[in-house]
């Protein structure tokens, strides 16, 4: 009956959508969101020995501000407040969700601009990690970005990013950190709308948890990272960045089980394509280090490629997705077993129906699997799900 009463109301807000639409007080754009998604998970636990099922019922209401100041400086910010119902041990599953950001855009003398954001989230689901377990945590992330023309086609930019990182669940809180990341990059103009770019970062790591016998945070760090790269057109049709480079990391405490320096080659790609027109084809990979806190690994490395196909015909739009990723352990469980890999795949298919511009239903299914050389790390899950949303 809730989940009724939900649908209902979102209808009756649909309805007086026309009026709510383009809604400016004292200058400020304000655009309500409303949505409900109902969907069955075949394993909500990522459990392959005993898999549990659960009807998943999730409410959002949210609203997204905007105040332009003149043609230079724009100010956006945005809240979501998002609900959880389990059909499956509702005491232990249901949760609630709150999600906000702020960013300042500035654009200012000689081609200058200025980004100034900060993102939060309070959450269940998980994070980029290897957990398969739902668990409370929270995250912040602050960060300034700039970018300058420099002499003739030469270009500089820099970025400076504060993340934070706080899990309420004490089997989980040696993930409990502070990374901070500033580094800067020249770039040079091969065409109007390209760019080629060489980027160095530095970043260090900061954990809360210390080791309970010498008192020294096991997992600090300081890393290096250097970047090469081209961004914006880069053929027909084709928009995006692509970049390679390696991490330099070193650890500030010995340990037995791992390595203290380690370097690792990486790359990311971010592509859209669209051949013809109301077709799109999104293209993502990355290679990089995750932070980890289960064996004797500090990190492991993800190589993660994705792509996603959207079509719209009419009032419906049409999509499909895959993505491949590969876990790697860079220390042995054992000294007799062999490093840990994981190999994640997803499928999914999505059909969105624009009933009005502001209210669209959609269907989606999505299959996940991850094959491990550890045989109690694997899973599969189906999920299918209902959703209808308002953008006012």
């Amino acid at each position: 009956m809730k989940n009724i009463l939900i649908g209902l109301l979102l209808m009756a807000a649909a309805q007086n959508a026309v009026a709510l639409q383009n809604i400016k007080v004292g200058g400020v754009e304000v655009k309500p969101v409303v949505s409900v998604k109902q969907s069955y998970d075949s394993n909500i636990y990522l459990d392959d020995v005993t898999p549990k099922a659960s009807n998943i019922t999730r409410s959002a209401a949210g609203v997204n501000l905007v105040k332009m100041f003149g043609s230079r400086l724009d100010l956006k910010a945005g809240y979501l407040y998002e609900l959880l119902n389990y059909s499956r041990a509702p005491g232990i599953n249901d949760a609630k969700h709150h999600t906000a950001n702020l960013a300042l855009d500035a654009r200012l003398q000689r081609n200058t601009t200025l980004t100034i954001k900060d993102d939060f989230t309070q959450t269940t689901d998980q994070a980029t990690s290897e957990l398969d377990a739902r668990t409370k945590r929270l995250q912040n992330t602050v960060a300034i970005t700039a970018d300058s023309p420099l002499r003739g086609n030469f270009g500089y930019g820099f970025n400076v990013q504060h993340t934070y990182h706080n899990y309420n669940d004490l089997a989980y809180s040696l993930l409990d950190r502070t990374e901070l990341l500033a580094g800067f990059n020249v770039n040079y103009k091969l065409q109007p709308k390209t760019k080629v770019f060489l980027g160095y970062t530095y970043g260090t790591l900061r954990y809360v948890e210390k080791n309970s016998n010498t008192n020294t945070r096991a997992n600090d760090a300081i890393y290096n990272n250097f970047d090469l790269g081209i961004t914006g057109s880069l053929g027909p049709k084709l928009t995006g960045t692509i970049a390679a480079g390696a991490q330099l990391r070193h650890y500030n405490k010995d340990l037995s089980t791992a390595k203290n320096n380690v370097t690792t080659g990486g790359y990311s790609a971010q592509l859209l394509w669209k051949p013809v027109e109301k077709t799109e084809v999104v293209l993502y990979g990355k290679r990089a280090n995750v932070e980890n806190s289960g064996g004797d690994s500090r990190f492991y490395t993800s190589t993660l490629n994705d792509i996603s196909v959207a079509r719209e015909v009419k009032k419906i739009r049409l999509g499909a997705g895959a993505s491949f990723e590969t876990v790697q352990y860079p220390e042995r469980t054992t000294a007799a077993s062999p490093k840990r890999v994981d190999e994640n795949v997803n499928a999914r298919v999505t059909v969105d129906y624009n009933i009005q511009k502001w209210l669209q239903a959609g269907v989606s299914y999505t299959y996940k699997n991850r094959a491990s050389n550890e045989s109690d790390k694997t899973y599969k899950d189906n999920i299918a799900g209902l959703q209808l949303k308002g953008m006012f």
